[in-house]
């Protein structure tokens, strides 16, 4: 076999192969599942505050690097200060809305329940 036909030969073989054993699962990417998250842990979440002190770096010697790093920050505090309001201040619009919807979609549902003659544990 030449090298240029190698190529083709190996996607034949490994097609053939797929083919056979079927698709194999992506380990990687499963998702392993949460609770459900509550409004509260929602709004904490939507505030940002970022921690200057755990500014660092892991270079070796990373200490100028690190005191360069904050000297930068310092000097451009302000414009940081009003990019992470704008971010939280959206944040927590967004969670607050959703907490609405969450709200709106219970009483809903809540509303059909009694319709249909079930209590909120949907027992007859």
């Amino acid at each position: 076999m030449r090298p240029e036909e190698a190529l083709e030969a190996a996607r034949a073989a490994a097609a053939a192969l797929a083919a056979a054993e079927g698709p194999e699962p992506a380990a990687g990417f499963a998702i392993a599942p949460t609770d459900r998250v509550g409004d509260e842990q929602l709004m904490e979440w939507a505030a940002i505050e970022p921690d200057v002190a755990l500014m660092r770096s892991t270079r070796r010697g990373g200490a100028p690097i690190t005191w360069l790093k904050r000297l930068l920050l310092r000097a451009l505090q302000q414009y940081h200060n009003e990019l992470t309001s704008q971010q939280t201040r959206f944040n927590l619009h967004v969670a607050v809305r959703l907490a609405e919807l969450d709200d709106r979609v219970r009483a809903l549902e809540n509303e059909v329940l009694r319709e249909r003659g079930e209590d909120a544990a949907g027992r007859a």
